[in-house]
C-alpha cells in the first residue's frame, strides 16, 4: 500500500491498484481491510508506525545534539526511504485538508513528534543546553522547521540540495542553543 501512494499518490491508492501491487484480488482486499478509507487509514498509521520505529532507532544509538538533530532528520528526504515516507505523509496531508480522520491521525502524530523532541530538549537542559527555553515550545519550533526544511526537500533538484537542507538544520540547532540566543531570551 505504501509503494502505490509513494508512487501514484493518495487518489491512485485504490483496491484495484493495492490487489495489483499486492498479487492478490480486491476481493481479499476488501475482506481484510474494508473501503478505500480503512485502507487509506491503515496505511498512515503503517506509515505513522515506520517512522517512529526509525526514530527510536536513531535515539538508541545517537546521545546528546546529536541525538536531537537525528530525530529531526528522521522526518527529512536525506535517503530514498525517508523521501518516500516524506512523499507518503505530503500526499496525506493534503487529503487530510479534506478529512478529518486523516487530519486527526495526523495531528497525532505531530504531537508525538513534538514530546519526543521535547523529552531530548529537557535531558538537554540537565546538560546545560538550551537554558531557559520552554522545551515544548522549543519543540514546536524545531519540528516546524525540520518539517518545512523537509518539504523543501523532497521538491530539490539534487540530492546535493537536500544534504544542505540538513546543515540548514544543523546550523538552526546550534543557534538556538548559543549564548547570544539565551541572553535575548532572558531580555
Amino acid at each position: 500500500m505504501l509503494r502505490v501512494i509513494a508512487r501514484d499518490g493518495v487518489k491512485g491508492a485504490d483496491l484495484r491498484s493495492v490487489a495489483n501491487e499486492a498479487g492478490c484480488s480486491t476481493g481479499v482486499i476488501a475482506h481484510y481491510v474494508g473501503d478505500k478509507q480503512a485502507l487509506l487509514l491503515g496505511a498512515l498509521r503503517e506509515a505513522m508506525s515506520h517512522v517512529a520505529r526509525g526514530m527510536a532507532d536513531v535515539a538508541a544509538r545517537q546521545s546528546g545534539m546529536a541525538r536531537l538533530i537525528a530525530m529531526l532528520e528522521a522526518g527529512m528526504p536525506l535517503d530514498p526511504e525517508r523521501a518516500a515516507s516524506c512523499r507518503i505523509f505530503y500526499h496525506f496531508a493534503a487529503e487530510g485538508m479534506n478529512d478529518p480522520k486523516l487530519a486527526g491521525e495526523l495531528a497525532s502524530y505531530y504531537d508525538w513528534w513534538r514530546r519526543e523532541v521535547g523529552d531530548v530538549i529537557e535531558e538537554l537542559q540537565v546538560e546545560g543546553h538550551f537554558a531557559l527555553q520552554n522545551p515544548s515550545a522549543l519543540a514546536e519550533t524545531m519540528v516546524g522547521l525540520a518539517e518545512g526544511l523537509a518539504i523543501q526537500g523532497v521538491f530539490a533538484a539534487d540530492q546535493t540540495q537536500t544534504e544542505r537542507l540538513s546543515g540548514r538544520l544543523a546550523d538552526a540547532v546550534a543557534r538556538f542553543d548559543a549564548p547570544l540566543f539565551r541572553r535575548e531570551q532572558m531580555a
